[in-house]
C-alpha cells in the first residue's frame, strides 16, 4: 500500500508557494507556478480557507498568520542540539566511530557534541574542543561554505603543514574548497594527524545557509584512507541531510 497523498503533497506545494510570494496571487498565477491543475487549485484553497490558513476570493489570495504562529512554536523548541542529538547518536551506532557535530566560531571549528567510538582505538575530541578550519574535515566544510570576504581572508594566511598530506597552499586549498562545495562533502585524509582519517557534511538551515558539519572521524590503519572514508561517507551525507531536512532546509 502506497502512503503517498497527493491531494497533501499539493496542499503543501500551494502553501509553500504563497509564503515565498511577496503579494496575494490569483488562481491562474498559482496553477501555473505549482504545476496544479486550477480546479485541484480552487479546492484546496477552499480547505485551507475554511481551516484559517488562507484568505482571499477567487480573484486573490494569501497567507494568513496562522502558518506562522503554528510554525513559531515548533521554533521555541527546536534547536541545533536537539535536533541533532539522536541523530548523531545513530550515526555512531551505524559507523562505530567517533561521530561529532561542529560550528564556526572565529576562525575555528567548534565542536557542539562529540560521541566517543565504540572501538578499543578512539581518535580524540571533546565538546567544546576547537580545531583549525583548514586541516580537519568539519573545519573545510565549514570554511569552503563561508562568506567569500571571510574565505579569501583566511586563505591568504599561512597554515602550519600539520602531516605530509596537509594542504596548505593558497591555490591548492582553494580548488579543495570548490571541490566540497561541489561535492557536498570534505575530507580529511590523514591531514591533520597521522593514523587519522575524516569524513564531514554540511547542515543547512530553513534559509539554505550552512550553520554546522556533523561528521566522523577513524583511526586508519597505513594506506587505509580511501577505503575508510568510503565506508563512513553514505552515513555521514544522509545524517547531514536528515538533520537539515528536520531544521527546514528546502536543500535536498
Amino acid at each position: 500500500m502506497s502512503n503517498f497523498a497527493p491531494a497533501a503533497e499539493a496542499a503543501v506545494q500551494i502553501l509553500t508557494f504563497l509564503a515565498c510570494s511577496e503579494r496575494e496571487l490569483g488562481l491562474s498565477e498559482i496553477s501555473r507556478g505549482t504545476g496544479i491543475n486550477k480546479n485541484m487549485v480552487f479546492r484546496i484553497l477552499g480547505s485551507l480557507e475554511k481551516e484559517g490558513w488562507v484568505y482571499g476570493n477567487e480573484q486573490k489570495y494569501a497567507l494568513t498568520l496562522l502558518p506562522f504562529c503554528l510554525s513559531a512554536k515548533a521554533v521555541a523548541r527546536t534547536t541545533l542540539n536537539s535536533v541533532s542529538l539522536p541523530l548523531l547518536y545513530q550515526l555512531r551506532e551505524e559507523t562505530g566511530e567517533s561521530t561529532y557535530l561542529g560550528i564556526l566560531k572565529d576562525d575555528t571549528v567548534l565542536y557542539l557534541q562529540h560521541l566517543d567510538g565504540a572501538g578499543n582505538v578512539r581518535v580524540a575530541g571533546s565538546v567544546g574542543g576547537r580545531y583549525e578550519l583548514y586541516c580537519s574535515a568539519p573545519g573545510k566544510v565549514l570554511l569552503a561554505f563561508a562568506e567569500e570576504d571571510f574565505r579569501e581572508e583566511y586563505l591568504s594566511r599561512e597554515h602550519e603543514r600539520k602531516t605530509v598530506n596537509t594542504i596548505v597552499e593558497k591555490e591548492a586549498l582553494s580548488e579543495e574548497l570548490c571541490r566540497i562545495r561541489e561535492a557536498g562533502f570534505a575530507t580529511d585524509r590523514e591531514e591533520f594527524g597521522n593514523g587519522i582519517s575524516c569524513v564531514a557534511s554540511p547542515i543547512f538551515d530553513y534559509s539554505g545557509k550552512v550553520i554546522a558539519a556533523v561528521g566522523c572521524s577513524a583511526f586508519t590503519p597505513h594506506g587505509q584512507s580511501a577505503a575508510v572514508i568510503d565506508k563512513l561517507l553514505p552515513a555521514v551525507c544522509r545524517t547531514a541531510k536528515e538533520i537539515s531536512t528536520r531544521l527546514g532546509s528546502l536543500n535536498r
